[in-house]
């Protein structure tokens, strides 16, 4: 009995090793990035609606012209002023697409995209290329000294 374990066991390693490498060379997954230029964008809004169109668009593409594809992962920029920002990922098997192609449930979005693109309060000010100047009194010493997490007042 152990000689017949000794035997097979490395018979046994050997296959379920050819076996997982083959169910993992099978699947096939494909990265894309897109780039949209925001200049023309009026609201931050509509820059996102336009990026999750795109990732829609491409990723059906994908899936249609590519038939072994197992997963797609679309990552939407958007430029502005010479800056490049992320402002979705995709991520979707074809199963998953198959059941349900809203886009919404499959994207992840990049919250700091507004600020980074320059997008204020919904719309583009007119005046975005002069820095705007916030007035906000500066706080005491002695308050400050007292938020701090460290102060004691011993």
């Amino acid at each position: 009995m152990n000689l017949h374990r000794r035997l097979f066991s490395p018979f046994i390693l050997a296959t379920v090793f050819f076996s997982a490498s083959i169910s993992v060379s099978l699947a096939e997954t494909k990265e894309s990035y897109l780039t949209l230029n925001s200049e023309d964008s009026q609201s931050f809004a509509s820059l996102v609606q336009q990026a999750e169109d795109l990732a829609t668009l491409s990723i059906a593409r994908e899936f249609q012209e590519n038939p072994g594809l197992t997963e797609v992962t679309v990552i939407i920029t958007a430029t502005r002023s010479r800056q490049f920002v992320p402002v979705l990922r995709s991520r979707v098997s074809r199963s998953q697409w198959q059941k349900d192609s809203r886009i919404e449930q499959w994207t992840r979005y990049f919250a700091d995209a507004k600020l980074l693109l320059g997008f204020r309060d919904g719309n583009i000010s007119p005046n975005s290329g002069q820095p705007q100047r916030i007035n906000v009194p500066a706080p005491s010493r002695s308050a400050s000294r007292q938020n701090d997490p460290g102060f004691r007042d011993d």
